[in-house]
């Protein structure tokens, strides 16, 4: 196990409602309310340009008795390379113990396309209306704790990693000590499913806008979907398997790459 200095708000890390550790400690009688667990922009880099940005929103809705219900992250994506332009939006809501509640996917340029993921019947349906219109929909046989990573969203992966740090490490001495972590991912834009695999690195110096910063370096691993289906390059065949995050002391992303790829995404 790796273990990194623990210099975290755990309220910020477990903010995605996965932990209930903290949420014991808040008063009973306080009203139920959201708070935000995270927000901002990430901009997206393709060959050191600037091609889209990320904006993000993670909310957590807390019960009457104070404690996680669910939590809510919301995305927005804006693309425009020169040559080609895309917004799209995504939701993506995830029950107290990990499960997904919904996710919602729209396109309203080039063209409209919409895409959703539900639970039924212990399963995961994927409801799909593309350009043509021709709905249909998409059965998944995949446990309910699945987590999305879709593509070009690139805040879910800071979900999955606070999914991570709340199920795969533990606190000893002012210390994080993790483990690697495995988990089942669904890409709704692809279709299709697969694994990814995390792990704590420990810190490492890294440049961010032009200023070293000593980082905390994630290492996610994906199989399943071999490629990364990037807006206007539908046959890019890079070997996109691999990312690497770079995360500050409260674990929220500042930088990340993709392995094989001319992207970078770096928080405004």
């Amino acid at each position: 196990m790796k273990a990194v200095k623990l210099v975290i708000l755990l309220s910020t890390v477990l903010a995605t409602s996965i932990c209930l550790n903290a949420a014991d400690k808040v008063k009973e009688k306080e009203k139920p309310g959201s708070k935000v667990a995270d927000s901002g922009s990430f901009g997206i880099f393709l060959n050191g340009k600037r091609v889209g940005t990320e904006t993000f929103n993670i909310t957590e809705t807390m019960t009457g008795e104070r404690r996680p219900d669910y939590s809510t992250a919301t995305s927005e994506i804006k693309f425009d390379d020169g040559r080609f332009k895309a917004i799209q939006t995504a939701e993506m809501q995830i029950s107290a113990n990990g499960e997904l509640r919904s996710y919602s996917w729209h396109a309203t340029v080039p063209q409209k396309e919409e895409a959703s993921v539900e639970p039924k019947d212990q399963l995961l349906v994927e409801h799909i209306t593309p350009a043509d219109q021709k709905k249909m929909d998409v059965q998944h046989m995949l446990p309910l704790s699945t987590v999305i990573l879709d593509d070009n969203f690139f805040s879910q992966r800071e979900v999955l990693l606070w999914w991570y740090l709340s199920k795969g490490c533990r606190r000893q001495d002012n210390a994080l000590l993790c483990g690697t972590g495995k988990f089942v991912i669904l890409v709704p834009r692809q279709h299709v499913s697969g694994n990814a695999t995390l792990e704590l690195l420990g810190q490492e110096k890294v440049m961010v806008k032009g200023i070293e910063r000593d980082l905390n370096k994630v290492k996610l691993d994906t199989n399943g979907p071999q490629s990364l289906t990037w807006l206007n390059d539908q046959s890019r065949e890079a070997d996109a398997t691999q990312w690497v995050l770079w995360v500050d002391d409260h674990y929220r992303i500042i930088k990340m790459t993709v392995a094989g790829s001319d992207v970078e995404v770096v928080r405004d």
